[in-house]
């Protein structure tokens, strides 16, 4: 039976990813799995098992037609109930909201901290709101391998994002209180203690362990957890659950409480911690799996953990089939299935301590193919510090994270202490896992894997637990070997690639432009993007300011698997061209840093300077005449050739051959030097141009683009933004020579590919 719900577990899973990407790569996986069942389990077990992907397909198909939206885009009123209490991130509140049934994704720019103060004092579970505001589509990835928060929108059976106008409290009333919105406003209530009576440093890890909210954790220490593989013990897992419920049942008993009345509570109490921690896929199979057991024990039924684990995941792919393509989910029913069904490996290992680190090995296996697809890098040291950190958390820091709080509201006057002991022992752990995760070599970056690789790697892994049940580890040196070499090749996929990009990539009102050369033999990053920082009101700052570096390129560079750039070049020193450039260089390895020469003076405070110092990064200046070449490409600096004043007459003006085209990129260049330009370069052409400054008007003039005779232009400008770049001025020059445009900020990256001198050009959107 055990064996026949795992089947199901499986067919249930193509079923729903077969109906939503329609892909005939999940189709093949579907009927490679066919196969299988029907030499091994018989034709009945096929039929089976068909029924069962059939099943799951048809309720992915229901789920698809619930999610079809009854508002039309049109709308300018909604009266709105909130779900859940808001989130207030300095000015901007958001939070799902409910109108005419349909979940929307509210956001609204709180104008004074007055009202600010007064929206989180009245703000609550079930307030009800009549609002005027607009609707907007959530967008796709504007670049490639980047957040989709549209398909995270859909997850959560949203369709439209809401843009409120106004919000008055005035117009809003409180609902009777279900006992849901009543668990909710508590959890609130307990996140915004945790927020106003916990040090900064350890109120975002407090709320987590006990909330499961880490919104307040630090970027840093979110970064260094993620990289070293122990991210996890950030969100309540089924170790939270297993050690709350093992600890009030044993208190129940000890009280005299039979277990069948214990039993009966911790179901009724279950449900209630669900909604309490959020809800995560990880909080919601503990949580359901306990709540199983303890039923069956009541029905006097036992039931194998992998029956139950089968039954709850069937359970929730059938109730939301979205579900399956989270990544929390997929991460936490993977491990779970793969720590059961190992346990006659773990049996071979009679030390705790060596059950513990073999566990790690099995967890870090198993989660390898999802760490790849959705994080593109491993961590080498993970498997080693879970086995510290697992421990610590679960066992240490959970506990003693509840009493602290406990005491912190009914004995306030001995809490401090514990406060005080608890903050220190998370800056040390952060402090240790920030400093690990700086070690050479202590994650690996594969970047995204392909299909088939993703399914290779599938296999051997799944052939290397079946060795190893049935052998030991050490007999298993094939499998080994074959996952090693696997993983080696994907590790240098680049070196062996003929193809070669050039991608302009969608980073706002900035620019950056990535160009990779075939077989690895150049990964150049033109500029990096970057915002202005304006100084702001401390209630208006939030919790985390999105940098184009670490948010948009360093995520892109590592999905293609480039471990280093061998050239930074930075045109000039203005913010929306280098402001990122600290970023990417802490970031990932940089072999040369390119300036312009006459610079030098402006470059002098930026950060990125003393870091480039600090880690022996080699600063070049270029000039007029400098000349490079890498394999088939050619690169030739056109400008600068003398001092300036105005920054974007400074801009690198780069020439290059590759691709079978020739391409002009000319950083923020203005007018007045196009025309000395074309006079010094009078035969200048290019079949590509990098439209100067964003497309405003005082650059890409109608006489330079006569002169260059370009067939395409790439204007990189942010999604309506504040300068109207690009101008009309310059599209109707574009246009009466018939040149034809791409624009980041309407079609997101724009990306070349290119095999020998052939290529074709891609938006990100459509």
């Amino acid at each position: 039976m055990d064996k026949k719900l795992i089947f199901t577990a499986v067919s249930a899973a193509l079923g729903t990813s077969y109906y939503f990407s329609r892909s005939g790569k999940i189709l093949f996986i579907l009927l490679l799995y066919f196969i299988f069942l029907y030499m091994t389990a018989g034709f009945r077990n096929l039929l089976l098992q068909c029924a069962a992907a059939a099943l799951f397909f048809s309720s992915a198909n229901i789920a698809a037609i619930r999610q079809k939206t009854v508002f039309t885009g049109r709308e300018s009123t909604f009266l709105i109930t909130f779900s859940e209490m808001p989130d207030f991130d300095g000015s901007l509140l958001k939070s799902p909201v409910k109108s005419r049934n349909e979940s929307l994704q509210l956001f609204y720019s709180i104008g004074t901290e007055e009202e600010k103060s007064a929206l989180q004092q009245y703000m609550d579970p079930g307030l009800s709101c009549l609002i005027s505001g607009k609707l907007e589509k959530p967008e796709a990835a504007r670049n490639e391998n980047g957040f989709d928060y549209k398909k995270f929108l859909i997850q959560k059976n949203i369709s439209w994002i809401l843009r409120a106008k106004t919000l008055s409290l005035d117009r809003c009333r409180h609902n009777p209180k279900n006992p849901a919105f009543m668990i909710s406003s508590l959890r609130a209530k307990g996140i915004s203690y945790i927020s106003v009576h916990f040090p900064e440093t350890s109120k975002g890890f407090v709320s987590a362990l006990i909330f499961g909210d880490g919104k307040e954790i630090g970027e840093e220490d979110y970064l260094a957890y993620q990289r070293l593989g122990i991210v996890h013990l950030l969100a309540i897992s089924g170790l939270h659950v297993s050690f709350l419920t093992g600890i009030l049942f044993y208190l129940g008993i000890r009280m005299g409480i039979t277990r069948e009345k214990m039993s009966m509570i911790i179901l009724i109490l279950l449900p209630a911690y669900m909604t309490l921690s959020g809800g995560s896929p990880s909080v919601l199979r503990s949580c359901l799996m306990a709540m199983l057991y303890f039923f069956l024990s009541l029905c006097r039924k036992k039931q194998a953990i992998t029956a139950s684990m089968a039954c709850v995941f069937l359970f929730l792919l059938l109730y939301r089939p979205y579900m399956l393509f989270n990544i929390g989910f997929q991460l936490s029913f993977l491990v779970s299935f793969s720590i059961v069904l190992s346990s006659p490996i773990l049996k071979k290992y009679p030390n705790h301590l060596h059950q513990l680190l073999i566990m790690s090995i099995i967890c870090q296996l198993a989660a390898i193919p999802v760490l790849l697809y959705h994080f593109y890098e491993v961590s080498v040291l993970g498997i080693f510090l879970n086995v510290l950190y697992v421990p610590l958390y679960s066992i240490l820091f959970l506990p003693f994270s509840m009493i602290a709080l406990a005491f912190s509201i009914f004995l306030p006057q001995l809490s401090e202490p514990l406060i005080v002991l608890l903050d220190l022992s998370f800056r040390f752990c952060s402090w240790f896992a920030e400093r690990i995760s700086k070690i050479p070599l202590s994650y690996l970056t594969f970047g995204k894997p392909a299909y088939w690789t993703m399914l290779l790697l599938s296999f051997i892994i799944l052939i290397l637990f079946i060795q190893w049940e049935r052998t030991s580890l050490a007999k298993c040196r094939k499998a080994v070997f074959l996952l090693a070499a696997v993983l080696l090749v994907q590790y240098h996929i680049n070196k062996f690639s003929p193809f070669g990009e050039v991608t302009f990539l969608d980073v706002g009102q900035g620019d950056s432009i990535l160009i990779q050369l075939p077989y690895s033999r150049g990964n150049y990053l033109i500029d990096t993007g970057g915002h202005l920082m304006f100084h702001q009101e401390k209630w208006k700052e939030r919790r985390k300011v999105f940098d184009t570096g670490s948010g948009t390129i360093i995520p892109l560079l590592k999905s293609k698997g480039i471990h280093s750039l061998d050239k930074l070049i930075l045109t000039h020193p203005d913010t929306d061209h280098i402001g990122s450039a600290d970023k990417i260089l802490d970031g990932i390895g940089v072999k040369q840093i390119v300036l312009g020469a006459g610079n030098e003076q402006k470059y002098r405070e930026k950060d990125f300077i003393q870091t480039a110092a600090r880690k022996g990064i080699p600063v070049a200046e270029v000039k007029r005449g400098d000349r490079w070449k890498a394999g088939e490409a050619e690169f030739f600096v056109l400008n600068p050739y003398r001092r300036e004043e105005e920054t974007n007459e400074l801009s690198i003006v780069l020439f290059a051959k590759m691709g079978g085209l020739t391409w002009l990129f000319t950083g923020d260049f203005g007018v007045k030097s196009e025309g000395e330009l074309l006079r010094t370069y009078p035969g200048l052409s290019a079949d590509i141009l990098k439209a100067g400054h964003h497309g405003s008007k005082t650059s890409s003039s109608a006489e330079f683009l006569n002169g260059i005779s370009p067939m395409a232009a790439v204007i990189s400008a942010g999604k309506n933004n504040r300068y109207g770049h690009p101008h009309q001025e310059t599209l109707k020059a574009l246009s009466m020579l018939h040149i034809r445009v791409f624009r980041t900020d309407e079609q997101g990256a724009v990306t070349y590919r290119f095999l020998g001198r052939r290529g074709t050009f891609s938006t990100s959107l459509p």
